[in-house]
């Protein structure tokens, strides 16, 4: 029986000025000297695996906090990966669309690499390099590349809650090349990734993770709620869960808890201001509303 063919590769070149890079640095000084070691298992198991990208949820986590060891847990693993998609390490888009840990570099790295072989197999919709920049994908290297598309609708990532910025490659209009035609054939089964909306801001939740929040739906809070500065409000969420960490909300229970504000806020706008030095019921609404708001979810 023959052998599968290998997906990963056996060793990835890591540059001498690695620690000198500042996004590294940034991670360190942040991290302390286990947040390079959690970067560097992840770039071993991105190779080691499928060769440039890695799917990342709760039992990756898990399983590399395993691995790494040293006395490392999953959260500190969440905080260095949040860490590394805010300083474009691996592609905050990608990652916001499909959960999958990934970069340009890593990319280039992994089809030099491969270079060697007779397919290079490729996921579309992961794709960051320029096709048509040679300096970026050689001519050698793409007439071997073929791609194939993956079913978004399976990743653990709700592709309308999440604000992405997924660039499609240009391909040329003159002659094609081999790689190019496999580009062009596989164009009319692929699923088109509708615009998204850019983010606003994120919201941290109790396991460190962040929930996205959009313009759009910015936009529609804005309709729900007319008598609030929507986007203040948001601030003031995002400073509430910065400094209360015991009790930031869940993936789950975020939702509830931006409809809860909301909903109080625009109460507040609602119910006139006391007059006559009557404070009583006014200061008693205040009280029970932020009692409510801050319930832990």
């Amino acid at each position: 029986m023959a052998r599968p063919a290998k997906d990963g590769i056996d060793y990835f070149p890591l540059d001498v000025d690695f620690l000198q890079d500042d996004k590294i640095r940034l991670i360190k000084a942040e991290f302390g000297s286990k947040g390079i070691l959690i970067v560097i298992s992840l770039l071993c198991d991105i190779y080691r695996t499928t060769g440039y990208y890695k799917v990342w949820d709760k039992d990756s986590c898990l399983l590399m906090a395993d691995a790494v060891g040293c006395g490392i847990v999953p959260e500190n693993i969440t905080q260095v990966v949040q860490g590394c998609l805010r300083r474009s390490i691996f592609n905050n888009g990608v990652f916001q669309m499909f959960g999958i840990l990934t970069s340009a570099g890593i990319q280039r790295r992994y089809i030099r690499a491969v270079s060697t072989r007779e397919e290079i197999q490729i996921i579309k919709e992961y794709w960051l390099l320029d096709s048509s920049d040679k300096k970026d994908v050689p001519t050698s290297i793409l007439n071997k590349v073929t791609f194939k598309t993956v079913n978004s609708e399976k990743t653990n990532v709700n592709l309308e809650n999440n604000a992405v910025n997924l660039q499609i490659n240009p391909q040329s209009k003159g002659k094609k090349s081999k790689g190019e035609k496999s580009i062009e054939q596989i164009g009319s089964t692929a699923k088109a990734v509708s615009p998204a909306s850019p983010p606003f801001i994120s919201l941290i939740l109790r396991d460190n993770s962040e929930y996205q929040v959009t313009e759009r739906q910015i936009e529609e809070w804005r309709a729900l709620y007319p008598a609030v500065d929507i986007k203040q409000e948001f601030r003031k969420m995002k400073g509430w869960c910065d400094t209360n960490p015991s009790r930031r909300k869940t993936k789950s229970g975020i939702k509830k808890f931006i409809n809860s504000w909301l909903s109080r806020s625009q109460g507040q706008k609602e119910i006139p201001q006391p007059q006559n030095g009557i404070t009583n019921d006014w200061d008693e609404y205040l009280k029970n509303s932020m009692k409510e708001m801050t319930h832990d979810l």
